[in-house]
């Protein structure tokens, strides 16, 4: 394997006369922000930008250059990571916006035994599972679009409301399991004790 940096690396090898790269993807390379134009609420243009320019991601910048690199010498193409929703997501992702295609072909397997993954290499399906990856963008863009456009509005109330600014974040789980621990906790603050008593009785029966 070739190591760039202190953590990143990439395998290279070869089967038959191909030589083959593997390269880590260290999950979602891509991720949603709103579009470039600054908007209100709610929010509905986003796009599909590099993690590693959100706060918190820098941590990606070295794998994105990765592919960056080897996608200009790249023949041909395997996604190979999980076989999911999330796995397919981030894989297309990867093939549309780094090596610009919107096909490839697909391993699938569900160990990393080396037979498994030489047998998923020589089967691999001719093209991604669209309707998986599709599933997996709508989802993100749902939660965005759920997420940000009632965390904006949230926000906006309360700042107005109390005068000052006062984030607050909403998701598309968070926000009903909240509501499940208030509800609940509203349970039991307003549960009154009944008294009982218990009587027990040894008795020697002979």
């Amino acid at each position: 394997f070739e190591k760039v940096g202190a953590k990143v690396y990439h395998f290279e090898g070869q089967i038959g006369k191909q030589r083959v790269y593997i390269v880590p993807a260290v999950g979602h390379l891509f991720g949603l922000a709103e579009s470039k134009k600054r908007q209100g609420y709610p929010t509905l243009e986003v796009e599909w930008v590099p993690t590693h320019e959100k706060k918190g991601a820098s941590f990606t910048k070295p794998y994105f250059n990765q592919f960056k690199k080897l996608a200009k010498e790249a023949d041909d193409i395997i996604i190979a990571t999980d076989y999911d929703r999330e796995g397919e997501v981030i894989g297309y992702n990867i093939l549309q916006h780094i090596f610009k295609k919107k096909d490839a072909k697909r391993m699938k397997f569900s160990t990393l035994m080396a037979s498994d993954l030489k047998e998923a290499y020589k089967t691999a399906s001719e093209h991604v599972d669209l309707g998986q990856a599709n599933a997996g963008l709508a989802r993100h863009h749902l939660d965005f679009f759920y997420g940000i456009s009632l965390s904006k509005a949230a926000t906006s109330a309360v700042s107005l409301a109390t005068n000052s600014f006062r984030p607050l974040s909403i998701g598309r789980v968070q926000g009903p399991a909240l509501a499940i621990l208030a509800k609940r906790e509203k349970e039991i603050l307003a549960f009154k004790p009944t008294p009982y008593w218990q009587i027990f009785a040894n008795l020697d029966l002979k």
